[in-house]
This record gives C-alpha cells, structure tokens and sequence, in this order.
C-alpha cells in the first residue's frame, strides 16, 4: 500500500513540475539517462576490459582501456539500440549490463520522442485556442473582433508590407478561425495570428506583446451588441491601460472605434486626446448624408481613400516659405496640393493642425507642410518652377446645390439620430424627413425624446410603421414625392439579414420606378457586404455605402497615419470644407481639349481645388489625381470633383 502510494505521489509531482516547467521533462530524461550510464559503466568491474571481452565487435580499449572506453561502450547502448548485438562473443556478466542500458536507452528515446511530440502538439493546440505568447514585432495588433476586422485585413494586405496581425478578441476563436480561413485569399499579403482573451487585462496585452507593436487597433467587442452593456466600455478600459503603459521605446500608433457617439468624449480623456477616437455611426451618418447631397460621393470617397491609387500624405518641402498657396499647388506634376498643417503646441501638449482649401493668396510659414493627393508608390516630383498663367476663359458663377426638400429614411439602426442631426447640419431651408421602419411609434418618440429633440433646427421629423421591404407599404409612401430616399440598415425586424432586406426594398422600388413616367428619386443604401450591392446594380440605386469598410479604411488609415485624423473630420463635417460634384462647364468650355492644370486654375477662381473629373455621367469612374499634362475634351454630364466650401441644401 505504502509504494502505491508513493507511486502516485511521484507521478503527481511529475505531472504538476511538467506543467510548470517545460524543462523539467528534458532535464529529468538527461538526469535519468546519465544514471543509466553510470550503472552501464559497472561493467568494468565484471570484465568488460578483459582480453575475453575484447572478442567481441563492440567492445574496444583502443584509448585507454579504462574509464574513456567505459563510458563510451555503455553511453552508446544507450543511444543505439543495435550496439548490443556486437556484443556476442562479451561474457554474460557483460551481457547483462548490456541488455540493462539497451532495455532503459529505449525506454529514454522513446520517452523523449514523446516530450518532442507533445510539445509539439501542445505549441499547435495553443496557437489554435489563441493561447500562445507572442513573440512577433512590429506588429499590428487588432483588439476587439467585429464585421470590421476582415476589411482591415484586406487593406493592410493591399499595402503590400506583408506585417504580421496579431488580433485579441473575447469572441470563439473557431468561429474567428473560420471566417479568417473563409477570406484568406482577400490578404495574401499579411500573416494573421488570431489569440483569445480579453483587451482590458494587463497581462493578456503583454502576452501579444503589445510593448513591441507598431499600431494598435481597438474595435468594439460584436458580442456585446445588444446587451445592456455598452460595446465601448471594453475600448476605454482597454484605452486607459494603454495610455498608462510606459513605453520603453517608440510608442505605437493608437486608433480607436466607439460605436456610440455619446463616448467619444469619455474615449478622448482615457487617452488625453493623442490618439484619434473614429465614431463608426457618426461617420456613417456623415457618409450617407453626404451621399445624399452628391450623387457619386460614394465612388469619390473609396479611391480617395483607397490604399492602390492615391493617398493622402503630409510632405515638408523646404524654401516654400512666402511663397502663395495657389502659386505653389500648380507647380505639382503627379500630386495635387490640398491644404497645408503644422504641429501646435499648448497647454495641453502638441497636436497637429490642418487647413484645407486655404485662399490662393494664403502665405505659406516656415514650419508649414504639405498636404498633398499623390500615388503612394511614385516618388513625389520636386515642385516645378511657375509658369505663366493660362487662362482657361470660363467664367466662375455661383453654384447651387439641387434643393433636397422631402427626404425619406427605410429602415432603422443606431444611426438614425445621427443622420437626422447631419441633415440638419447642412441645411439652411426646412426640410421634411419621414422616417419608415418596422419600429412602433412609442418606440419612437420616446427615441426622439432622447436622441434628436434638442439638436435639430431644420428638419421636420415625422415616423410612420411599415414593413419597408413590401410592395404595398411603398405604395402607400408614395416615394416618387421625395427627392431623396435613404436605405439603411433595417435592425427594427430581428431575425432578418439586413442586407437581405435592403436588396429587396431595392428590388421593389425598381418595379415602382417602372411604372412611373416622372423622374424617380435619387436613392442611397447602406450595406454591410459588397455581394449584396452587386446584386442591387439594376435598381435605382445611386449610391452605395458599404458601411464596415468605409469605417475599416479610415480605420486602417489612421492606424499608419494617425495625424490624418483632423483631416477626415475637417472633410465630413457640416459647416467646413468638403468634397463637392460640380457641372465641368462651371469651369471650362465644353466639347474642347482643356489640360487638368488649366482646370485646376480655373477652380482656383472659385476658391476651390480640383480633385479629379469624373466622365460619362453618374454611372462614370471618378479618375483623381490624372496629372498636370492629362488632357480632356469634356462633354455635358461630366463633373469636376472639388475641395470646396459647403454649399448648404
């Protein structure tokens, strides 16, 4: 009873050293097999040396006939197996030392072979629970998991920088597996490692070795959507922990997604201000609207801020000083000058400042930088010497944006305060908003109470319960009254995939607008996946916000440059600058060759700055950045894309 129990008690002590130690199991072979050796050894002393002994193949004595060749002869029983059948002609008392060391060196490499497969196996088993340590560096390191996450990977591959990904999420790591293993293809380019556990402990950020990273993305947690708790409560925790890490050497870019506007201002204290903080429902409000305002914006929006064409940059170039803004832009041949930002320093600490579209006749400082569109993989060409002025003979007007009087909203999410705020925001005239959604009219006012009454001074808001997604409560909208429809997310049916249900509102207002000889309509729709718009393209679609990945490109943006912060929201905010569509005959005469410089001059005029064109109407491709020497002979439906100042509705 007592050696059972002793036994168990050594086996319990070697399970509890081995998980606490991984050595241990390789220690305690190399310590058992030099026993071994030791013990093979004795067969000195029963004539292993002897001239008898000597016969045989496998002994020798050709070093010193003593301890060398001892320990030789019983160290490679040990290690091979096969040495003992050399021993043939060796006396029994050999032989039995022979086969003790043969019988335990099998015994230790077969004991061996197993600690290697089972560390193996259990470095494998570890990586496939997200349980790892992480040893990479450089790296970016995703914390939080949502519909965002795969957009962020494809753009970081389109970089081509092949960067390792180290993502930190609460959610299943098999069902995060999966849909990574389902997107593989999309980012070649980057090695994903996903881990499991929680952002807002200490330890688990220095498991993936956030102290060595080189950007660090927050997203808020997709599993806590729906519960009482807010999704951004993990964000700020994880926000305050990071800003209270002390850096040993370059600090790592920090960008943070809040999914309610309301905490973006708790986001900016944890992190002091230093870190940009993306609202993703403000900034897929400002991206509707703003779509609404301007048909195209949508396709504008995805090359300007693609990561394969163009890029924003900010560049110093030297001996620009007193030199005039407008002068200095016409003198880029691949780039286009967009503004000018410095580094201001308070009592608060540095941060950058930009302005966009200054006057032609702004003075540039000393310690003024570029702002600059130009392709990320071209070197920038030196700024040219100024030319003389040409005249491109068009006279400036003034521009007016089509009046947006009626507009009507299908469907209800999150965003709806904040799209109704935004509407308000850019007009100056009263427009009637009707918002049209599965949710009761209780439901509403008492949203209305909470979220919009106060703000909004434009805007006459009424709701009416339908199912947005059949034909007879369209009919009953009669929609072709409204200059505006916008398509949005449904989440007031639970249980329905509401890119199913704008695919089919869509569907049905394709049959409505057959049926009516009168002009249809602009419609905007938000989506969540881009296969869902490409089955919309026969509706009266006008444009498309593909929601997770305009906030994903930002995102991504923001993560390698994060001083590009003041200018995404300097050209989404109401009030400010912004990218217009303007008529190309407002500048140049139609229907005669015109270069892309003369047009950029004659912009100037108004105080703008010419982006790009976009030809063959709204269903043409915008082309940015063409190049100074591009020439073009435009033709009525064509539009210039411009920096300009907002134009209210």
């Amino acid at each position: 009873m007592a050696l059972r129990f002793g036994f168990k008690r050594l086996r319990y002590f070697f399970v509890v050293f081995s998980t606490n130690n991984g050595f241990f199991p390789y220690l305690l072979l190399v310590g058992l097999m030099v026993v071994v050796v030791v013990v093979g050894m004795g067969a000195y002393f029963f004539g292993l040396m002897a001239p008898e002994s000597i016969r045989a193949e496998g002994i020798e004595n050709s070093l010193d006939a003593g301890f060398i060749d001892t320990f030789w002869w019983s160290f490679k029983h040990v290690l091979d197996p096969g040495a003992f059948a050399k021993d043939y002609l060796a006396p029994g008392s050999v032989l039995a030392f022979g086969v003790f060391t043969t019988i335990a060196g099998l015994v230790i490499t077969g004991a061996l072979i197993g600690f290697i497969i089972n560390f193996i196996q259990s470095g494998m088993d570890e990586l496939k629970r997200g349980s790892t340590v992480i040893h990479e560096m450089n790296h970016v390191l995703i914390l939080g998991w949502n519909r965002k996450v795969v957009s962020i990977l494809r753009f970081f591959s389109e970089l081509r920088t092949h960067q390792p990904i180290v993502i930190l999420t609460n959610a299943d790591i098999d069902d995060v597996n999966e849909e990574i293993r389902q997107e593989r293809r999309s980012f070649r380019n980057v090695r994903v490692v996903p881990q499991h556990g929680s952002p807002t402990v200490a330890a688990e950020l220095k498991r993936v070795n956030v102290a060595n990273s080189a950007s660090v993305v927050l997203l808020a947690e997709e599993q806590t959507s729906g519960r009482d708790q807010s999704p951004d409560i993990s964000t700020i925790k994880s926000l305050m922990l990071l800003d209270n890490i002390a850096w040993e050497g370059k600090k790592p870019n920090i960008v943070a997604e809040i999914a309610e506007k309301d905490n973006v201002r708790v986001a900016n204290i944890a992190v002091s201000a230093r870190a940009p903080i993306v609202s993703s429902t403000e900034f897929v409000s400002k991206t509707l609207v703003q779509c609404a305002r301007h048909t195209g914006y949508s396709s504008v929006y995805s090359q300007l801020f693609s990561f394969d064409k163009n890029e924003i940059l900010i560049h110093r170039v030297e001996g620009l000083s007193g030199e005039l803004f407008g002068n200095v832009a016409r003198r880029f041949e691949n780039a286009i000058l967009l503004g000018v930002s410095w580094v201001q320093s308070g009592a608060g600490g540095e941060r950058r400042v930009a302005v966009l579209n200054p006057e032609p006749d702004y003075d540039l400082g000393e310690d003024d930088e570029l702002i600059l569109l130009a392709e990320p993989r071209k070197q920038l060409s030196a700024p040219l010497e100024m030319m003389d002025d040409e005249e491109s003979g068009a006279s400036i007007g003034h521009f007016e944006n089509p009046k947006i009087q009626r507009l009507l909203i299908l469907g209800w999410n999150e965003n709806i305060g904040q799209i109704v705020e935004e509407i308000d925001g850019h007009a100056n005239e009263p427009v009637d908003v009707v918002i049209t959604s599965g949710q009761t009219s209780e439901f509403f006012n008492e949203y209305k109470d909470r979220h919009i009454a106060d703000g909004i001074r434009n805007v006459r808001l009424t709701h009416r319960q339908e199912d947005t997604a059949t034909e007879l409560a369209l009919r009953r909208l009669e929609v072709q009254k409204y200059d505006v429809i916008i398509v949005v997310a449904d989440h007031s049916q639970p249980g329905y995939d509401p890119d199913s249900r704008t695919t089919l509102t869509l569907l049905l207002l394709r049959e409505l607008r057959g049926e009516m000889s009168q002009a249809f309509p602009r419609v905007v729709a938000e989506f969540y996946d881009k296969e869902s718009h490409e089955l919309c393209r026969e509706t009266p679609l006008t444009d498309a916000v593909m929601s997770p990945e305009f906030v994903s490109m930002q995102i991504t943006h923001l993560a390698r440059e994060p001083v590009l912060g003041s200018i995404y929201n300097e050209l989404l905010s109401a009030g400010g600058i912004e990218i217009g569509l303007r008529p190309i005959e407002r500048y140049v005469p139609l229907r005669s060759s015109c270069s892309f410089a003369q047009l950029m001059h004659a912009t100037q005029k108004a105080n703008e700055i010419v982006l790009g064109v976009r030809i063959g109407g709204i269903h043409g491709e915008p082309c940015l950045n063409p190049g100074s020497k591009s020439q073009f002979v435009f033709e009525a439906g064509d539009v210039a894309i411009v920096l300009a100042q907002e134009v209210y509705i």
